[in-house]
């Protein structure tokens, strides 16, 4: 295409000369009229009556008037054809290159429709493509709604199982085991929970990036959820040695919000914490300000390089290999964390220094208005 607009930019008129005509007609014009100036100006002067004074026989002035007459209309007749045949020559000359440049135009004219013509066929090719993809990725997407179906069925039923039946065992129900069966089972049922977890980290995304993630907005106090949360992770803390404080200003506790979703963002953040520190303390504050309530973790770890925290939010994302390494993970936590916030009507952020501890904060309405969620947003979770 840039070769026919190449052509079709010089074969316009506009950059060809157009006064040449009017021009040479004008010369011509300015020719003529002298001309029949001089040759009247010569009549008048060899007029009769110029004659009479200096020819004295009438015979004679009779005579050279004919002569003069014949003069004049040779003259004017010679005068006339060079102007016409002139003329006329300019006017082919002009007609033939009014008619070059007509072909021209009309050679840019086809070629500027047989560019919009492959113009056309090359968006109607696209757009075929694109909607071949779309339906694609629907299909995908259908593909991958029945496959986490099916892996929330088959997978997390027998999960369930194994840590169920692993627990019986673990507390003699079944008849007295010995110190290394307590040992293996114990290991058991840690890797069946770490699976456990794994795998609703990845339906959570999953359903998120489809928008099918349901919340359930519900009064509930807020101070019952941290205690809860708290003491889930009591074993952990006093295993590594640290120091937990929880600081709390929350009035009455109260709150309207979904639950579920709140104590899983605040376990994935004090798990964190407790997971990349090694000494020292984790605090854990709860603050009503208006109505907004927010919460914030801090920990004395290893903290984050100002160059990796634009990747602590995107999913499977770990900073460094050395860390993916110590710790386990796959890297889904704080990216469902963010977007249930944002399910929220909230915000989160990280304030952290490398060696010296993080601090990760979220803020989220004290009362979620229902009314202007959509439905799909505040129903049970299925």
């Amino acid at each position: 295409m840039s070769n026919d607009a190449a052509r079709i930019n010089t074969g316009t008129l506009a950059d060809q000369p157009e006064a040449g005509l009017p021009l040479n007609l004008h010369h011509r014009a300015i020719f003529i009229v002298g001309s029949y100036a001089v040759l009247a100006g010569l009549y008048i002067t060899l007029s009769d009556h110029l004659l009479g004074l200096l020819i004295k026989d009438k015979n004679m002035i009779v005579t050279l008037s004919v002569y003069k007459g014949y003069a004049f209309i040779a003259v004017t007749a010679t005068l006339l054809y060079l102007m016409l045949d002139s003329t006329f020559k300019l006017i082919r000359t002009t007609f033939s290159e009014l008619e070059k440049k007509e072909a021209e135009r009309r050679q840019a004219e086809r070629l500027l429709r047989e560019a919009n013509e492959s113009l056309e066929k090359t968006v109607e090719m696209r757009t075929h493509a694109l909607q071949d993809a779309l339906e694609e990725a629907r299909s995908a997407d259908r593909l991958k709604s029945a496959f986490l179906a099916t892996m929330s069925h088959e997978l997390r039923t027998p999960l369930n199982s194994i840590i169920g039946f692993t627990g019986i065992l673990r507390q003699n129900l079944a008849g007295p085991l010995n110190d290394e069966q307590q040992k293996q089972l114990a290991m058991i049922s840690k890797s069946a929970n770490h699976l456990l977890s794994l795998i609703n980290d990845v339906l959570d995304l999953s359903k998120i990036e489809a928008r099918q993630l349901q919340l359930s907005i519900e009064p509930f106090d807020l101070k019952t959820s941290i205690e809860k949360v708290v003491k889930t992770f009591s074993p952990m803390l006093a295993e590594k040695q640290l120091e937990l404080a929880v600081k709390l200003s929350l009035g009455s506790g109260m709150i309207v919000s979904d639950q579920r979703r709140i104590e899983q963002i605040m376990m994935n953040l004090l798990s964190n914490a407790v997971k990349f520190t090694e000494k020292g303390k984790v605090t854990l504050s709860a603050t009503r300000k208006d109505d907004r309530i927010i919460v914030e973790i801090s920990d004395t770890g290893i903290g984050i390089r100002k160059e990796d925290i634009d990747t602590l939010f995107k999913p499977f994302s770990q900073i460094e290999n050395q860390l993916s390494r110590r710790f386990d993970g796959t890297g889904l936590g704080l990216s469902i964390c963010k977007r249930l916030i944002d399910l929220l009507k909230g915000k989160i952020w990280v304030e952290s220094e490398w060696n010296r501890g993080s601090c990760f904060g979220f803020e989220l309405p004290a009362n979620q208005d229902i009314s202007s969620m959509k439905p799909s947003d505040h129903s049970n979770d299925s």
